[in-house]
């Protein structure tokens, strides 16, 4: 690009002094967008710098470039970070779209935290500071059967603070099958080693035994248990059990924690999950701490939830750390709402994600085909619909095994405008997440929620009408 060009790039006096631009720097507005114009001008200055093009452009043309670009980002940013999804991939917990939807009860309580002050840490009958969460760890105390319960940020900090409280730097037993790594940057070992603890491996990957925790065993020393959320080993394996680990720390004097990962407090067998247990079973199994998350199968709110004996919550509780992993008062709330369904005996109906995981087969098969007769009369030229059996997750840590038969929607067409059409769908407002192979482009119903239908055949309508638009294009040039 010739250097002429690079001398006709405005500055961004300049451009802030354009009334399109002028028009939006009241107050302290200027200064962010002083810094975005300049951000602006710096971008197309290294463009034009390893641009090919020999022509020399002026000041106006490239003006008007930048304004429009200006405009565009600033439109951008004032837009919500976060775009809403439609689920139609099949997999109930996604963690890449949010993991569980709320109950609408939670979404009241969150909405009505957030919008008021509230007695977050304030004991209102004595008029004096109160313990955050109370009334909400009661409420989840009750329900699991656990003696008491800690609510913070996540689990990854749940167990966290139940290692390091629990062993206070000493030695950790873990079955070598069970370091797990999941999502993300959460590798089991660093975080172990993040307390301070020495992780000790016992057993091998396939096959570990109580008797290779109890030869490893040494005085302090916590036994760790981790349910494996993404992976199965099968063959030649063995594994010991909560109830035959629970016999051998109570006869050895030692702690059991198990970190339960989905936070399931509905009877799995209900929804066919083979691997799963409630945080209730885990208790009685005799853990003497269970650590789980709130934003899988329990149904919602990013928490770590501890359950288990009352002297070693209280332990956690005043554990300096507490207080970096503690919970804000909007999360509380949508924790203390999903409880409050389970207390009500509503949550299957209310739950979102219990409800997503009941849908049976037949309900599913009614909702894609009924889809699919409402789009047919629309069906771009050269492609053709049917209903088939698919395999829906459940995703979120709940299992590698979890797996519930399913419905989908399929479309068949041309690779290239089938590939268009999932990128039209997520670039929609709402966003459709789809599912597409070399079987076709398909929507998977059992995570689509009941009051997305008509919106989820608005935004396909949507994406057939730019993809014709788009072959309308090609066909005029």
């Amino acid at each position: 690009m010739s250097h002429e060009t690079l001398r006709h790039l405005p500055p961004v006096g300049h451009l802030l002094e354009d009334p399109r631009i002028a028009l939006l720097l009241g107050g302290t507005v200027r200064d962010w967008m002083t810094r975005l114009v300049q951000s602006a001008v710096d971008d197309l200055r290294e463009e034009l710098r390893t641009s090919r093009d020999p022509d020399v452009v002026d000041r106006q043309i490239l003006t008007e470039r930048l304004v429009t670009v200006i405009l565009a980002r600033r439109t951008a940013l004032l837009a919500p970070a976060m775009k809403r999804v439609i689920n139609a991939t099949g997999i109930v917990v996604h963690t890449n779209l949010g993991r569980a939807c709320y109950p609408e009860l939670a979404v009241e309580r969150m909405v009505e935290a957030a919008r008021y002050n509230c007695d977050l840490e304030m004991d209102l009958e004595g008029g004096v500071r109160g313990h955050r969460g109370r009334g909400v760890e009661e409420k989840l105390a009750l329900l699991t059967g656990g003696q008491d319960a800690l609510i913070v940020n996540n689990n990854a900090a749940a167990l966290w603070l139940s290692v390091r409280g629990c062993a206070g730097g000493g030695r950790v037993l873990l079955s070598r099958g069970e370091v797990v790594a999941i999502g993300g940057s959460f590798r089991l070992h660093e975080i172990i080693q993040e307390t301070g603890c020495e992780l000790v491996e016992v057993g091998t990957t396939n096959r570990t035994t109580v008797d290779d925790y109890a030869r490893a065993l040494t005085p302090g020393a916590v036994v760790l248990k981790v349910h494996r959320s993404n992976f199965v080993i099968e063959g030649f394996t063995e594994a010991a059990s909560l109830p035959d680990l629970s016999a051998l720390c109570r006869q050895k004097g030692h702690t059991l924690i198990y970190d339960a990962g989905s936070g399931l407090l509905e009877s799995p067998s209900r929804f066919d999950l083979p691997s799963q247990s409630t945080v209730s079973e885990d208790l009685s199994a005799g853990a003497d701490l269970v650590t789980c998350s709130g934003d899988k199968l329990f149904g919602g709110g990013q928490a770590g939830l501890v359950i288990g004996r009352s002297d070693l919550v209280k332990k956690l509780r005043a554990h300096p750390m507490c207080r970096a992993f503690r919970i804000d008062k909007t999360t509380l709330a949508v924790v203390d709402g999903v409880l409050t369904q389970y207390l009500i005996g509503d949550q299957i109906r209310s739950v979102p994600t219990l409800r997503r995981l009941d849908r049976s087969v037949e309900e599913l098969e009614r909702t894609a085909r009924s889809l699919g007769e409402d789009l047919a009369a629309e069906l771009p030229e050269g492609w053709a619909w049917s209903v088939l059996e698919s395999e829906s997750q459940v995703g979120g840590g709940a299992g590698a095994d979890s797996i519930l038969p399913g419905r989908m929607l399929l479309w068949t067409g041309p690779a290239t405008e089938l590939e268009r059409c999932h990128l039209l769908l997520r670039r929609g407002t709402p966003a459709v997440v789809a599912r597409i192979s070399q079987q076709g482009l398909g929507l998977d119903t059992r995570a689509v929620g009941d009051d997305e239908i008509d919106l989820l055949a608005t935004a396909v309508r949507t994406a057939w009408s730019e993809l014709a638009s788009d072959q309308a294009g090609k066909g005029d040039t």
